[in-house]
Formats: structure tokens, sequence, C-alpha cells
């Protein structure tokens, strides 16, 4: 066979080459099947942003093990590979605009200018959240400096697309009352992120960052036009926007809601502020298909005040009587404000609810002329009310606070526990606290375990907390060495009578009742009522209740929750208010 040897300049010959060698091609990455590719490029697909994270400050500030630092990675390398060739940007762009996330005002403005250009963008965005409180006034001067600018230089895709046209109506009026008046441009940012929401319309997600509290007006606008986009469509419409949003996520300021959180804080704080679910019916209703609500900061309020503050809401497709979450089937409650007579409201407006998750707030909620103290009679719309009459479709329950002592009428009889639990058949999964499954430490010794839970259910996380706990939420995380060693030897007798309590349920599970338990879980609030670092580990008291269940086929877990120590840096601390 015939060689070619080269010389290079220095006259040296290089390793003979043959025909065969010479027609191989170096392994490149845009080489490879698009097939295998598309597979890789999904890897670089960023995970969805948490509700309740504040957004990144700066890409150079953020540590390795941060989510938004893996997120700005992962889409600063599809942004790359779209500049590779056009081949691989035909590859890589529809991953790149999967998860969006809008940090900024610029971020929104290059977005919705996109979208303007190329309005087929956005039929691969499945997940969009905004991390901008739109009526905030720094937001608002900002979009209106960027649509100054750069709006000479909007250009308009060709067709008969309506969003586009939508969207080009809206500059035109910009530009015509500008020189006007200023007061008609404070919803320049909610009336952008309602045109890139029509242009998504395969979206799938969105995490809405909402005001929470007076000072920065509600969506109104935004929800106003969003209800009546879908009316602007031909029905059947390949365009028609919204139709696939299946989940809403309504994130409360974080960056002002840790300001507020902070003991140090110094400035003006309102009387009353958290998210407000019920004024955003209307845009409940643009989402046809939305069965997932997830709310972050909560106020508490969920009763059906629509009327109220908006007696115009029925004239473009609200029912100002029914239940404005009547399609809502999953809901999640992040530090929420709610107590439990708020949960009767929310079931009442969620008949078809599936699925309630709430976790409260630090502080609690306002208890000012909620219940007279000294009657002990049931509330007409405690939770146990709602959970007999208004759950009739729940299968999955997650409810707590940190102390409601004095106020057990809210929550159900004999002491404030729910007693309709023990007959709820349709619940598979439970969370609940010890107190609003006894009511008082005193019933543990009169009521088996067994007895209280509902008949079908698949698995069972008990939470040992009782009310009186409450009085050391604020001290944990200043505890010593010899402070939890005390608190340990205090609580002997308390752990023979839950271990008795948890082992006579072992012996009686599958036996009188639970024949589908598959999975219980021990959650200890207080992790040295059951523990003592280097000398008694957390599961040494369950052995003989985790035997007893895996013989009977079920899985038993137990777990503390994590004290976070103080350390002197975190005291005497307050940063700029965000609304300064």
């Amino acid at each position: 066979m015939m060689t070619i040897e080269k010389k290079d300049s220095d006259g040296e010959g290089e390793p003979p080459v043959t025909p065969a060698c010479a027609s191989k091609q170096p392994l490149k990455l845009e080489s490879m099947p698009p097939e295998i590719l598309t597979l890789i490029l999904e890897c670089l697909i960023p995970e969805q942003p948490e509700i309740g994270e504040t957004r990144p400050v700066a890409y150079d500030k953020l540590m390795a093990d941060e989510p938004w630092y893996h997120f700005t990675r992962c889409r600063r390398g599809l942004n790359s590979l779209c500049r590779v060739s056009r081949r691989m940007a035909a590859l890589a762009r529809p991953c790149l605009y999967r998860t969006i996330a809008l940090w900024n005002e610029a971020s929104m403005f290059l977005l919705f200018r996109t979208l303007l250009e190329k309005p087929e963008y956005g039929v691969w965005t499945r997940f969009l959240s905004c991390h901008l409180t739109l009526s905030r006034k720094d937001v608002i001067r900002e979009m209106r400096r960027l649509l100054v600018k750069y709006g000479p230089t909007l250009k308009f895709a060709t067709g008969d697309n309506i969003t586009v046209k939508r969207a080009k109506d809206f500059i035109e009026l910009f530009r015509t009352i500008l020189p006007l008046t200023s007061a008609n441009l404070d919803y320049v940012p909610q009336i952008i992120l309602y045109l890139i929401l029509t242009f998504l319309t395969r979206l799938e997600v969105h995490l809405l960052q909402v005001p929470i509290c007076d000072d920065e007006e509600e969506y109104d606008v935004f929800c106003r036009h969003m209800s009546v986009a879908r009316a602007l469509y031909p029905e059947g419409a390949p365009e028609t926007p919204f139709t696939h949003v299946h989940t809403l996520q309504l994130q409360g300021d974080p960056e002002l809601l840790s300001h507020f959180e902070d003991e140090d804080c110094n400035c003006e704080i309102p009387e009353i502020w958290g998210t407000q679910p019920r004024r955003y019916a209307r845009l409940f209703s643009a989402f046809p298909n939305l069965t997932t609500l997830e709310v972050s900061s909560d106020d508490g309020i969920w009763s059906n005040e629509l009327y109220d503050w908006d007696p115009d809401f029925h004239h473009i497709g609200g029912d100002e009587t029914g239940p404005y979450l009547k399609g809502i089937r999953h809901i999640f409650l992040h530090n929420s404000g709610a107590c439990p007579t708020d949960l009767y409201h929310l079931l009442v407006n969620a008949p078809q609810l599936e699925t309630l998750y709430m976790a409260p707030c630090r502080d609690g909620y306002d208890r000012d002329n909620m219940v007279d103290e000294n009657s002990m009679e049931l509330h007409p719309e405690a939770l146990d009310v709602a959970l007999s009459q208004h759950a009739k479709h729940l299968r999955n329950l997650d409810v707590s606070w940190h102390d409601v002592s004095g106020f057990e009428p809210l929550i159900g009889p004999e002491g404030g526990r729910l007693a309709s639990l023990a007959t709820m058949g349709t619940l598979e999964k439970l969370c609940i606290q010890m107190a609003m499954l006894y009511g008082t430490p005193a019933n543990v010794a009169t009521m088996d375990l067994i007895d209280l839970l509902p008949p079908n259910l698949i698995e069972l996380a008990l939470e040992d907390w009782w009310w009186h706990n409450a009085s050391l939420l604020y001290e944990l995380p200043h505890w010593d060495a010899r402070r939890k060693i005390e608190h340990y030897t205090s609580q002997q007798k308390y752990r023979a009578s839950a271990l008795k309590t948890l082992s006579q349920f072992a012996r009686d599970v599958r036996v009188k009742r639970l024949h589908k338990l598959k999975k219980v879980k021990l959650v200890c609030k207080i992790p040295w009522t059951w523990m003592m670092e280097d000398a008694v580990p957390l599961e040494f008291h369950f052995e003989d209740i985790k035997n007893m269940l895996l013989a009977k086929g079920i899985d038993f877990e137990v777990s503390s929750d994590e004290i976070e120590e103080l350390k002197p840096e975190d005291e005497g601390y307050f940063g700029t208010c965000p609304r300064s």
C-alpha cells in the first residue's frame, strides 16, 4: 500500500499516513447524530428555580453550591452552543428557551424584543419565572427607560400573528401617550409580561412574583388583560395562549419579606402584609387547565371577597359568588399566615381539592378577634368542620402550626383535635402534628393511635409537637451542650409514654385497621428530646418499633429538624429596605 510522508519546515518527516487514515474526520461534537446531541443538550437545561428564592445579585458573587450558580452555568453553556454553527443553534436553541428566569428589567425587555421578531421561539418555553415586583417604582422607572431607549429599534415579525399585532398596538400607544402623561405608564411592566406570556403558547409552569404590602399596587391591570386574552383568538387557533398552563406559583417578594422578618429592621413595616391570592382570581380563570397553585408568604385570607373590591369582576367572565379556586386540585402554601379557620374558607373555595400543604410563617398569624379565648365551643368554621364537610376529594393533607394554644376550638373538638380524620376514606397521605391528632397530651392515655387515623392511609408522618413546645422555639438555637443534656434528662417520662403509644400502634396496624399502610415516618421537632450528641443517637429508641413494622412490610423512618445555631455575625444586622 502506498504511503504518504509529509515533511515539516525542518525537513523532518511525520509518521506515515495511509489513505484510509487520511479519510477519517476528527471526532467533533457537531458531527454526532442529532438524536444523541439532543440528549446531551437536554442535560444542560437548568432546573426550575424554587419558589421563595431571592434573585441573584451578580454572577461573580454566586457560590458554586447555590442553585442559581448551576442555573446560570447551564444557560451560558446553551447560549454559547447557539453561536457555534447554524446546525448546533437549531438543536440548542429549543433547550435554551425551555426554562427562562427573568431576574431584572433588561432580561424581560430583551426577551420581549426577541419574541416580537421571532414569535416561533415562544413554542419552546415550558417554564417562565419573573423575579421582579412589577409595581415597584424602581422597576416601573427602568422598564419605561428601556422602552424609550430601545423602542425605535424593535422589529416585528411579518404575518397574521395576533400577539404580534397586539404588541405593535401597545408600542404605538406608548409612543402616543409618552409626551402627554406618565401616570398611564405605571403599568408598562405588567403589560409587557402579559404580552410575553401570550407568545409562550406551550407554557406549562409560571412563577410570578407579587407584592406583599399595600405600598405596591396589586396586578389588577395584568390580571384584567390575562382574563380576556384568549377571547381575542379564534377557537382552536394554534397560537391560543395559556391552554397548557397547569401550575401557577405566586411568590411573595422575598427580598422585602426577608427585610421585614429581620429582627433589627428599623423601617416602617405595614400592619397588614403578605401575598393576597384572592386578588388573582381572574388570573386563575385565564388558565383553563390550571390544577396546581403554589403560594409563598400568603396573608392567610382565603375567603371569597372578590365582589367587595371588584364589582365588575362578573362582567369579564368571573363568578363573584362561586368558588374562585374551583378548578384547583393541589395547593401548596409556604410560609403561610393562615390560621385554621382560614383553611376552612380555602376548602370551601376549592371543592375539587386533592392535596393541601401548609407550612406556617415564623411569627404565626394575627389572633385578634378570631375567637373568644374563654369559649371552648367548637368554632363553626373550624378546620375539623371543613374536613368533614368540604374535603370530599382530599387525598393528601399536610398542615401545621407553631402554636394554637388558647384557640383550640379553631381546629376541632375535645381540646382541638381533628376528629373527622378517622372517617376520611379518601385520604391516602397524612402528615399531622400530635397536638392536632390528640388535642391534649392527656388524651394520649385514653385514645389508641390506630383509631384516630384515616382507614385507607398509605403513608403517615407524625410530628412530635405539642403547643406547649412553642415556648422553646426561639430558645433552641441558643442552647449549649449543658442545656441540651438537661432537656434530654427531663423528658424521660415523655419518651416512655410516646414509645408505649407507638409500640401499641405497631402491634395494631393491619390487625385492627390501616391495611394499606406502607410507610410511617416520625419527625422529632426538638432533636434533644430523643438524642444526646455523641452518646444517644436518634434511632436508638425506635429499633423495636421499626422491626415490628418491617415484619408487616411497613417502612419506618425517624428524622429530626435541624436547628441552626446563631452565629455572632447574625446579630445586630439590618439591610437597606428594598422599597427605598
